[in-house]
C-alpha cells in the first residue's frame, strides 16, 4: 500500500518516524523539524487508515510493517511511538535501521475489554481541538488541533479493527531479540506512561545496546506534553 508521507529537513542522514494509533504524520510537527536540525532528512508516513493514507482490508501489524518496508531500508534512525513502536520492532534489523527510538511503545495489549476502551476512547464525542485540549491541558494548541484532525481522518472502526486483527498484541519477544542500538524513552507511569519502570530497567539489563530513560511527568504522549524533556533525552542519546 502506498502511504502518504511528510518530510522534514534535508540532512545527509535518514530518519523515519512512525506515529501511534489515531494519530497521523502531522503530529510530528515539532519532533520532525527538531530531528532534522540534527542532520537528518526525516520521513513521516500516515499509516494505513490514518491521515491521508488509504484504509486497509486489515490492520495486522504485519500489514503495517509491509507498508512501511516499502518506503525503504537502511534508515539511520527510526522512531516509533505507541503502536508505531510495535510496528518498528517487527522491522528493526541492522539492515533496516542503524538506531531505534521507542517512545512509550505499546509492547503488550491484553485481549480484554479495558484494552479496547483504551484504544478507542479518543473517539468519544465531541471531537474537536477544544475537546482534545480540555482532555490534555499540557499540550500545545497545535497538538490538540492536529490530533482532532487525525481523529476525524481515521475512525473508531479502524481502532476496533486494529484490536481485533491483532489478538496476540505482544512484541516482547521482538524487543528482547533486538540487534540494533535502541533508546526506550517512556512516560512516567504516575502520569499516564504505559511502560512500568521495573520493565524498563529489566529490559535495559537484558537487551544489549538498549538504554532506558523515563521522562518525569510525561504521559503516553510524552512528545506532546513534555516535548523539551523528550527531545533532550533523544539528543543526549544520539550524541553518546
Amino acid at each position: 500500500m502506498d502511504l502518504n508521507v511528510l518530510t522534514f529537513g534535508s540532512g545527509p542522514r535518514r530518519a523515519l518516524l512512525l506515529h501511534g494509533i489515531s494519530s497521523n504524520a502531522a503530529g510530528w510537527w515539532r519532533v520532525g523539524p527538531a530531528i532534522a536540525e540534527l542532520g537528518y532528512h526525516v520521513t513521516a508516513p500516515d499509516l494505513r487508515g490514518h491521515g491521508a493514507s488509504p484504509q486497509g482490508p486489515s490492520y495486522r501489524f504485519t500489514d503495517h510493517a509491509g507498508d512501511v518496508a516499502s518506503l525503504g531500508t537502511g534508515w539511520d534512525l527510526v522512531l516509533g511511538h505507541s503502536m508505531g513502536g510495535a510496528i518498528a520492532l517487527l522491522l528493526a534489523t541492522p539492515e533496516f535501521c542503524g538506531r531505534l527510538i521507542l517512545a512509550d511503545p505499546a509492547l503488550l495489549v491484553p485481549s480484554r475489554p479495558e484494552s479496547l476502551v483504551w484504544l478507542t476512547q479518543a473517539y468519544d464525542p465531541p471531537i474537536s481541538a477544544e475537546a482534545v485540549a480540555d482532555k490534555n491541558p499540557r499540550w500545545h494548541p497545535e497538538d490538540a488541533r492536529i490530533k482532532a484532525d487525525a481523529l476525524l481522518q481515521s475512525s473508531r472502526e479502524m481502532a476496533e479493527r486494529t484490536y481485533a486483527d491483532n489478538p496476540e498484541w505482544n512484541v516482547m519477544a521482538e524487543i528482547l531479540d533486538l540487534q540494533v542500538n535502541t533508546l526506550l524513552i517512556t512516560g512516567d507511569p504516575a502520569t499516564g506512561g504505559i511502560i512500568p519502570s521495573q520493565l524498563g530497567v529489566s529490559l535495559a539489563d537484558k537487551v544489549a545496546g538498549l538504554d532506558y530513560v523515563m521522562v518525569p511527568n510525561g504521559s503516553h504522549s510524552l512528545h506532546r506534553d513534555e516535548f523539551d524533556a523528550f527531545m533532550a533525552g533523544i539528543r543526549r542519546w544520539l550524541a553518546s
